[in-house]
């Protein structure tokens, strides 16, 4: 295992979301011998092909490495990592005043399921729902309530010479579109409100 000093780190991503957030400081600790490591644990190492780390859970143990993944990605990552380019472990975060310890071993292997199975029951239940208010939406049986919503569009000119239209209501962002011939994304409720041909 590789000499690493436990030291903060700034987690960035989604993809061990909501065990770890954007912006956490992570306190990682080494590994003293190779049968220290646990499926369950989260740990650092290197991205195979680019320069950055990454932090992820094991999920298995194999004979020559681990194989990891995110608690909010959908697939297992596609390589082997070795024992010798484990970092360290991930012990406690920093988020905001808090510190958190984080959980490890057959604990965090647990963790780990319910994370997947949280994802997928959220999804499900927000699916149909979301299905349910596009339908609304596009019946435009509540348009007649729009004239109550003063919006206004904030041009914004994005990165690549892609430009963004940000629809506002007040100070809140209530929906974007890509483009000016794109088509307008507006968040719930106010899609069933807005009309959309008064926007273009």
């Amino acid at each position: 295992m590789k000499n690493y000093v436990p030291k903060y780190n700034i987690c960035v991503g989604p993809s061990m979301y909501p065990t770890l957030c954007s912006a956490d400081n992570i306190i990682t600790e080494k590994y003293k011998r190779r049968d220290d490591v646990r499926v369950g644990d989260i740990i650092v190492y290197p991205h195979p092909d680019k320069a950055f780390d990454i932090v992820h859970r094991i999920i298995k143990i194999r004979d020559d490495g681990v194989i990891t993944r995110g608690d909010n990605n959908n697939k297992i990552d596609p390589y082997v990592v070795k024992f010798e380019d484990i970092k360290g472990k991930i012990v406690a975060i920093t988020r905001g005043k808090k510190t958190i310890n984080i959980i490890g071993g057959r604990t965090g292997y647990i963790i780990h399921k319910v994370m997947l199975i949280r994802k997928y029951v959220v999804f499900f239940l927000k699916n149909p729902i979301g299905k349910i208010s596009a339908a609304i939406a596009d019946a435009k049986l509540f348009n007649f309530l729009d004239r109550l919503f003063k919006v206004k569009i904030v041009y914004v000119n994005g990165k690549n010479g892609i430009d963004r239209e940000i629809l506002k209501l007040g100070n809140n962002a209530i929906g974007k579109r890509y483009g000016k011939n794109g088509e307008w994304i507006i968040r719930f409720p106010y899609k069933l409100f807005i009309k959309k041909e008064r926007l273009r």
